[in-house]
């Protein structure tokens, strides 16, 4: 009986031992889950978020936050730029986790960093640029160098999303090849007679003296500046550019292409809802779609381009939820 007691006291001993043992590490070694639950207003009040450990202060989100508005012109959300940042840290770690894989190019960094010196126009005005930003040139360097590493480490896990064979780009040719015909196009100048505090009829005789004008020899840019009632391009000759057979075609209603299209080089009478026009149309280009040959690169690139893409948020997608799952990310803003 007393053996049975003393096994029971030994086992509860070893039992609560382990607990104040696991206590002790969470909360000064570890800082775990306990030291987060019992801190988690503290660790709120410190930082935006934790990564891995790695604080990401209140300060950081709203520069980021201010950055990315100034440059887009648009409001941004707090979460949407802590989600930025996350991924940055995410990045970071990484990188140092797979420091002895990845290629440490510091002449690279060192070239990257005199292009920016040359810029600033010398390397004085450079340094104390860096200086004003709490650099020196050698960890601004660093700094780089990083993140040719980090650049590195994404195009190694992007490798498998940037291989586009032939019939890839054979079958994206057939999807868009529609949408890469150019339509028939050709240049045309107009001078407009508006019927709007006019009848019909008075408008239409003052483009036929128009076209009298010409006929006598009289330059088009010459009468289109005297008398067009187009403001826009009175002042250029009339000149209304080239002009192509889509839907954004200007003046549908007049003849410009198709089997009645008004003729190249010869002035011709024509009537808008807008008045009368004496229209000098120049030779029509025929519609054209480039072959798959001609557009195969740039269809390569797009693939690539929206492959990398994917590529690059299934990445980030994987590390966070693996850091989510493991309570390693934790976020403080809303």
């Amino acid at each position: 009986m007393k053996w049975t007691s003393a096994k029971i006291y030994v086992f509860k001993s070893a039992i609560i031992g382990t607990a104040l043992l696991y206590m002790v590490l969470d909360l000064w070694v570890l800082r775990g889950p306990m030291y987060g639950f019992l801190h988690k207003d503290k660790q709120a009040a410190e930082a935006a978020a934790l990564v891995y450990g790695e604080r990401i202060p209140h300060g950081q989100l709203a520069r980021h936050k201010a950055e990315q508005e100034a440059v887009s012109g648009r409001e941004k959300t707090n979460i949407a730029m802590m989600m930025d940042l996350v991924r940055s840290s995410l990045l970071r770690l990484r990188t140092r986790y797979n420091d002895n894989q990845l290629p440490h190019d510091r002449a690279a960094a060192e070239k990257v960093v005199s292009s920016l010196s040359t810029r600033a126009g010398s390397n004085a005005v450079f340094e104390q640029q860096l200086a004003s930003q709490g650099y020196t040139r050698r960890q601004f360097t660093d700094k780089v160098e990083a993140r040719l590493m980090e650049l590195a480490l994404l195009d190694r896990n992007l490798a498998p999303h940037t291989q586009v064979d032939n019939a890839a780009i054979m079958a994206h040719y057939k999807q868009i090849k529609d949408e890469l015909t150019i339509p028939a196009s050709r240049p045309v100048k107009h001078i407009f007679i508006s019927t709007l505090n006019r009848s019909s009829d008075d408008a239409r005789r003052v483009a036929e003296m128009a076209i009298e004008r010409l006929n006598a020899g009289d330059g088009f840019a010459e009468i289109a500046a005297e008398i067009s009632e187009d403001a826009a391009t009175a002042s250029r000759g009339g000149n209304l550019g080239v002009v192509h057979d889509d839907a954004l075609l200007p003046l549908p209603e007049l003849n410009l292409f198709g089997d009645s299209a008004l003729p190249a080089g010869t002035p011709s009478l024509a009537q808008s809802k807008w008045g009368w026009h004496v229209i000098l149309p120049g030779p029509i280009t025929p519609a054209y779609t480039p072959s798959l040959d001609e557009c195969r690169e740039t269809i390569r690139t797009a693939i690539i381009s929206a492959q990398r893409e994917l590529g690059i948020n299934a990445f980030f997608d994987t590390l966070i939820k693996e850091g989510f799952q493991q309570k390693r990310i934790k976020i403080h803003v809303k």
